[in-house]
């Protein structure tokens, strides 16, 4: 049963844990200056922009419960949304809220899981930017940002400056990954769900079934963006999140 108690602010200072994408690093949240990242330290909580490197959903969700310790906030993005859907099964009772950008709740669908092997064994035999450049990243973009060069080059170079060993093991991360679908239905904080209208690789409906999944949501289709939110959209990202961070000092302070 996932369902707990309600962290509090006896029970310590939480961290807001910003989650990457696959092949992002923290770079991702500093969308038109760092707007982002702004409101979220207004919480007056401390921000964290960990690393995910491990090769299961699993053990990166462990590694961040290890790494800090107390209530947390978790917010991911894509593969890091899932990261924090396994934080909340794995230890409901450490969060004060759950943000869920981009994301997807089921196991990898059997076309993608189907591809990945090829792309790890090209990605091994030093091709990895030919697969970002030419199969991910120009798919994860809204209309508006599909040729903004400023932003492919970002991609790109995130994904680079991580290399081909991450690439592989969180492309096997994503392939095995569990089921998370019946998380959110037993999860007692409030959750964020928010994606771009364009988005392709984790489209609107899904983020409609998260949060008709979950007990207390809200959900945010943001115009103007494809998969890359946090990138594409970050000032209305900072926009519709602000307001739902109030409520959870709030709650946390009944």
């Amino acid at each position: 049963m996932l369902r707990g108690r309600y962290c509090r602010v006896s029970d310590g200072v939480p961290s807001v844990v910003l989650l990457p994408g696959n092949m992002c690093d923290g770079r991702l949240w500093e969308g038109n200056g760092g707007v982002l990242l702004r409101v979220l330290e207004a919480a007056g909580w401390p921000v964290r922009r960990p690393a995910l490197d491990a090769g299961s959903i699993t053990a990166m969700a462990e590694a961040v419960l290890e790494e800090f310790p107390g209530p947390i906030l978790p917010i991911g993005f894509s593969m890091g949304g899932i990261v924090a859907l396994e934080l909340a099964r794995l230890a409901p009772t450490r969060l004060i809220g759950l943000g869920l950008l981009g994301t997807n709740m089921a196991a990898d669908l059997p076309e993608r899981a189907a591809v990945r092997p090829r792309q790890q064994a090209a990605v091994r035999a030093g091709k990895l930017e030919e697969i970002v450049v030419g199969e991910l990243k120009p798919n994860y973009l809204g209309a508006a940002n599909r040729n903004n060069q400023s932003l492919l080059q970002l991609l790109r170079d995130m994904a680079l400056k991580l290399g081909p060993q991450v690439f592989v093991r969180q492309s096997e991360a994503l392939r095995l990954r569990l089921d998370l679908s019946d998380v959110l239905p037993r999860l007692a904080v409030p959750v964020f769900i928010a994606c771009g209208a364009e988005d392709r690789l984790c489209p609107p409906e899904w983020h409609r079934n998260m949060a008709a999944a979950a007990s207390n949501a809200e959900l945010h289709v943001i115009p103007g963006s494809g998969h890359m939110l946090p990138l594409e959209q970050p000032d209305e990202l900072a926009a519709r999140l602000s307001p739902w961070l109030k409520h959870i000092e709030g709650r946390m302070n009944d």
